[in-house]
């Protein structure tokens, strides 16, 4: 569970910008939907939905968070740059680090973490556990004027007693590459209980429970989970079923394989048979939901799982379809449904750009509102981005559950703001005041408009409009 997130110097949010899940303590609608903070007075929020202009940094939101991911989780090859993409409108920015700060809560407890990362090397470092309102430091980074890192260990590592952190404790001393997250190179030379609780939950949370889904990607596991949960393959058919998409049934066919049949992965396959100890066995997701098993011993054997999906003839009779050949939208669909399943029963984080891309409208609305049902008391949430109106709805979200994103065009800059940040009525239709322009963060196209539709739409709009509009357009911050 994500408790905030804030970018700094990240393409274009150039001054910090911050998406926060804790619920606004003004509002006593959709009591359902708030969540327990461990340890906190306050309360979280399963939903946040971003709206912008075309170009206005919705997906450099979530490109900010992926960024974060592949830090810790893939981390980056010796001497090589970090990748980071600070704003390039000034020349100041340009040369300053990008900073990237998290709060999340991973098995009960909440962590704080966080770093400073600019084109060679990670300026600074942090891990931090939030108890009582308190932050007792895991670990903190220190990068000196000439580039030495020193990894200083707090009293979590060393004094506290939630665990045995002896061997992370030994790796703080050893030290870590300029352009390397300590965090990573924890996850990458320690194993299970080697790693203690305090480094354990945050490198799980990023492992496990945070998935994050580009436009046109997919739920890489999507055989993996029908071929192994029952439970999740009976789900996915009764919901294809019950939104019309023609499939009856999903279902996995394994093979095995060899090479000369990887179909231009070859390259990856043979890099991660390098990798991979005497006796172990990895999974490697393709784009089209299949997966490839390859186990490693004195024979190096591959196994490749094929999803396809069964449609019902009026005869009563099954055809299985490759499932690449379903529509765009069924596919995309059927990627977002493991966000709706409990797996092992533990809910996750899932970051979807552009929810709607491929899904009609009902569907898409559809799909957040079986999320808010399903997932919400069980701790899971949802961030994702859109153009589609439909989800301006009181009735269905908080005003501290919508988020907008808005470009100053003069400046290139990004600002990140809540519809809470608003005073608004609670009968107002929220999606036409929004194409009004009355939050920003939508294209300035009616300056363009020619005169004689300008006139139209003067027309059209109710009267004593204009005036309600502007007693209600200030802005009033109402964060807690």
């Amino acid at each position: 569970m994500i408790i905030q997130f804030s970018i700094k110097n990240y393409r274009s949010f150039r001054e910090e910008q911050t998406l926060s899940f804790v619920a606004g303590n003004r509002y006593d609608d959709h009591l359902d939907h708030l969540t327990a903070i461990p340890d906190d007075e306050h309360k979280a929020l399963p939903v946040a939905v971003v709206y912008g202009a075309n170009g206005a940094g919705k997906s450099n939101l979530v490109k900010a968070l992926g960024f974060l991911e592949n830090l810790v989780l893939k981390g980056t090859e010796e001497k090589k740059p970090t990748g980071r993409k600070p704003f390039l409108f000034d020349t100041i920015s340009a040369g300053e680090p990008t900073e990237l700060s998290l709060q999340f809560v991973e098995d009960g407890q909440a962590y704080a973490f966080g770093c400073r990362v600019s084109d060679r090397r990670i300026d600074a470092e942090w891990l931090s556990v939030l108890r009582g309102g308190k932050e007792l430091p895991v670990y903190e980074r220190v990068t000196s004027a000439d580039g030495d890192v020193t990894i200083e260990a707090g009293p979590v590592l060393k004094e506290d007693t939630w665990g045995d952190h002896s061997k992370p404790l030994a790796l703080t001393k050893v030290g870590v590459m300029p352009n390397q997250l300590f965090l990573h190179v924890v996850g990458r030379n320690l194993r299970g209980k080697d790693r203690g609780p305090a480094l354990a939950g945050p490198l799980r949370w990023f492992r496990e429970k945070l998935t994050i889904i580009q436009p046109g990607s997919s739920f890489g596991d999507l055989a993996g989970l029908v071929a192994q949960s029952p439970k999740f393959a009976e789900f996915a058919g009764e919901f294809l079923r019950r939104v019309a998409t023609g499939v009856d049934r999903l279902k996995v066919e394994t093979a095995d394989v060899d090479e000369k049949m990887l179909l231009g992965q070859e390259e990856v396959v043979r890099a991660a048979i390098a990798e991979m100890p005497e006796g172990e066995t990895t999974l490697i997701s393709g784009p089209d939901g299949s997966q490839m098993i390859v186990e490693k011993g004195e024979g190096t054997k591959i196994r490749l799982r094929t999803v396809r999906s069964e449609h019902l003839t009026a005869a009563g009779d099954r055809v299985a379809l490759p499932f690449s050949e379903e529509s765009d939208g069924t596919q995309r669909l059927t990627h977002l449904l493991p966000a709706l399943h409990v797996v092992g029963d533990q809910l996750g984080v899932f970051v979807i750009d552009e929810i709607d891309r491929s899904l009609h409208p009902l569907l898409a609305k559809g799909f957040v509102r079986s999320f808010l049902e399903t997932c919400t008391s069980k701790g899971g949430q949802l961030l994702f981005t859109t153009h589609d109106t439909a989800f301006l709805d009181l009735a269905l979200l908080r005003r501290d559950e919508i988020w907008f994103t808005d470009k100053k065009m003069k400046e290139g800059t990004t600002d990140l703001y809540s519809l809470c940040d608003f005073k608004v009525r609670t009968d107002l239709k929220i999606d036409k005041a929004y194409l009004q322009g009355r939050f920003e963060a939508v294209p300035p196209i009616e300056t363009e408009l020619p005169g004689w539709v300008l006139d139209i739409m003067e027309e059209l709009r109710p009267k004593g409009e204009a005036k309600q509009e502007e007693q209600e357009d200030s802005r009033e911050p109402d964060r807690p």
